[in-house]
C-alpha cells in the first residue's frame, strides 16, 4: 500500500489532482476512515497474495480470483496508501520525491496516527 500510496502521489504531483484515480476520487475520508482503515489495519500482518488481494485490490478482485473476500470496496488498498501517502508528507514535509526513495518500514514508523484519525 504504501508503494501504491507514493505511486498515485507522484501520479497526482505531476499531473494534478483532478487527475487521481478513481479508486481515490470516488473514495470519502469519512468511508475511509470509518470502514476500509479498521478493516486494513486489521490485516496489515497478512501475508501471501491470496490473502492480501482482498485488501489491495478489494472483494471483486479478489472472488475473481478465487480469494476470500474481506468486505472492501474496489481498490480500497489503493486508496488508503494514497491517504497514508498524503499523511506522511503533511506530517513530515518531505517532498514525494524524498518519500520515494524513504523506506518503507521509515514511513510506517512514522504514521502510526494514520489509522486514529
Amino acid at each position: 500500500m504504501i508503494h501504491e500510496g507514493i505511486a498515485e502521489n507522484f501520479a497526482t504531483s505531476m499531473f494534478g489532482e483532478d487527475m487521481v484515480g478513481p479508486w481515490v476520487s470516488k473514495t470519502d475520508k469519512e468511508t475511509l476512515n470509518d470502514y476500509i482503515k479498521p478493516i486494513i489495519k486489521d490485516g496489515l500482518n497478512v501475508t501471501g497474495m491470496d490473502n492480501i488481494t482482498a485488501y489491495l485490490y478489494g472483494d471483486e478482485m479478489a472472488e475473481m480470483q478465487g480469494y476470500f473476500p474481506i468486505g472492501l470496496p474496489y481498490c480500497a488498498g489503493y486508496a488508503c496508501g494514497y491517504y497514508m501517502i498524503k499523511h506522511y508528507l503533511k506530517k513530515t514535509g518531505k517532498s514525494i520525491e524524498e518519500a520515494t526513495v524513504t523506506p518503507a518500514s521509515e514511513i510506517t514508523k512514522v504514521i502510526e496516527d494514520f489509522w486514529s484519525e
